[in-house]
């Protein structure tokens, strides 16, 4: 959210009477958007399954100031590859296994915005967001990715001003975004394809040591399906009857909004059971995309 360039603060009227006035944001100066770029500009990949069809993408955040991430976007010869970030710092995973780009790599005029910033605090020296690349494609890929957000410059600012930047962090309860994708995706991203008019059953679970709180539905697919998400603690279905895939999901630039966040609690599991309308076989990459919650 933008800071406002300007705040209300009490004055006093010609007649010396309490009102309000307005002033210039004193910290609106110390928080600028920021494009953050990896020391590698172009990811250039080999076909699926070469020698270099993976890459290690770093994005350092340096001293001069906090970074706040907000947007994902990217530019590439394909979008069929995979994501897998960690925070280098806190050897944190942002998902539970490699993410199918089309479901959460947007473009500028679209950009996939993360259910919550995530909040890099360089302190006194760097941090280092790593980005894990695979390319899916049977032909060569190249890749441009950039993170935007906010940057704030606390060294720069008046000692009362950069407590009020360091005051970023909220004590008690630990969030962040999450990108959370089947447990039968294979190490590689890959999914096992539903055959032509076949069904299957994948699985989103939150593992043992954090809660989701999940807000948007993505997906990658080669042809149209039908769908319905139940509970398995419950058999509760989240629908009265199957739902078209273009009229329950999105993808990055256009994600599906739930109308309410579904807070999936650590060890649970929402199955996603799906029929191929196509005749020829159907990879569905499916993600979820939200807040991970941990308690103190």
């Amino acid at each position: 959210m933008s800071l406002s360039p300007l705040i209300a603060i009490p004055r006093k009227d010609a007649a010396g009477n309490a009102v309000m006035g307005i002033a210039i944001n004193p910290v609106k100066q110390y928080v600028k958007p920021f494009w953050l770029t990896p020391d590698t500009l172009a990811a250039a990949l080999g076909a699926q399954g070469a020698a270099n069809d993976n890459l290690e993408l770093r994005f350092t955040v340096d001293s001069q100031g906090h970074f706040e991430w907000a947007y994902l976007i990217g530019a590439s010869t394909s979008m069929i590859y995979t994501l897998e970030f960690f925070d280098g710092a806190t050897q944190r995973r942002l998902q539970n296994r490699p993410v199918h780009a089309a479901t959460i790599v947007g473009s500028a005029v679209r950009p996939f915005r993360l259910p919550e910033p995530y909040f890099f605090d360089v302190g006194d020296s760097q941090r280092e967001i790593i980005c894990k690349i695979r390319n899916l494609n049977t032909v060569p890929n190249t890749i441009r990715l950039v993170l935007h957000g906010r940057r704030f410059y606390h060294r720069e600012a008046p000692p009362a001003i950069a407590r009020e930047l360091n005051q970023k962090f909220n004590k008690g309860w630990r969030t962040h975004s999450y990108f959370l994708v089947p447990n039968e995706t294979l190490n590689d991203g890959t999914v096992t394809a539903v055959a032509g008019g076949g069904t299957a059953t994948f699985t989103f679970e939150a593992d043992s040591t954090a809660d989701t709180d999940l807000q948007k539905l993505m997906v990658y697919s080669q042809a149209t399906f039908t769908f319905k998400l139940r509970e398995r603690a419950t058999g509760r279905y989240l629908m009265n009857n199957a739902v078209l895939s273009t009229n329950g999901m999105g993808n990055a630039e256009f994600p599906f909004y739930f109308a309410d966040s579904y807070h999936l609690e650590r060890q649970k599991q929402l199955l996603l059971e799906v029929t191929n309308l196509s005749q020829s076989d159907n990879q569905i990459y499916a993600t979820l995309a939200g807040r991970r919650i941990v308690f103190d």
